[in-house]
């Protein structure tokens, strides 16, 4: 599997710039740009339900931070220049003695799990569009496992590892047939055992 360059991650712990991202469509709009790549306002408008204007203000918001930038497109005018995301992925991790800062956190994670939770609705309400191959591939499952914390972290990581050569911001030249997948894994303590 060839990659397109090296991972850029970045953690987001600076309050200002996770408060930019703690608004809906900001987050939508980079999560788009990172399953999507380069679009310019008007595509991101159109995929997201939006106008083209609403879009182009909260694109520029994010860059303004540095969390997207303009891609060059040979000549295309600045309206019609597409914006990327800065990075190939984002770690949200405030300082542990910033409040401020984790309560911007929270209202992200918030937002995500509503993201989560829309973006499996409208897969639900479309896979009758995909072809049976794709709608045999889609996997929800859930399980109840016994860990130490240790091993949690362990499991998080090797994980990681066997999912992150699929990022799509990194793959130069996935199969013809290959499409954005959303992957979602969740691990934490069950709440009923605490």
């Amino acid at each position: 599997m060839e990659l397109n360059e090296p991972e850029r991650r970045v953690r987001v712990q600076d309050a200002t710039k996770l408060r930019v991202l703690a608004h809906p469509l900001r987050l939508r709009l980079l999560r788009y740009l990172l399953a999507a790549g380069p679009r310019t306002a008007a595509q991101c408008a159109e995929a997201l339900d939006d106008t083209g204007s609403n879009c182009s203000y909260h694109l520029h918001q994010l860059a303004r931070h540095g969390l997207i930038e303009r891609v060059h497109a040979d000549g295309a005018n600045r309206r019609d220049r597409p914006w990327r995301a800065a990075a190939t992925g984002l770690e949200f991790r405030p300082d542990p003695d910033d409040a401020e800062g984790q309560q911007i956190t929270d209202a992200l994670t918030a937002l995500e799990l509503d993201e989560v939770f829309r973006s499996l609705q409208r897969y639900h309400h479309q896979q009758d569009k995909l072809t049976d191959d794709w709608r045999e591939s889609a996997t929800f499952h859930s399980y109840t496992l016994s860990l130490t914390p240790e091993e949690l972290r362990h499991l998080a990581l090797t994980l990681d590892a066997v999912i992150r050569p699929y990022l799509r911001p990194l793959r130069t030249a996935p199969p013809s047939d290959a499409r954005p997948v959303t992957l979602n894994l969740q691990a934490y303590p069950t709440p009923e055992f605490l």
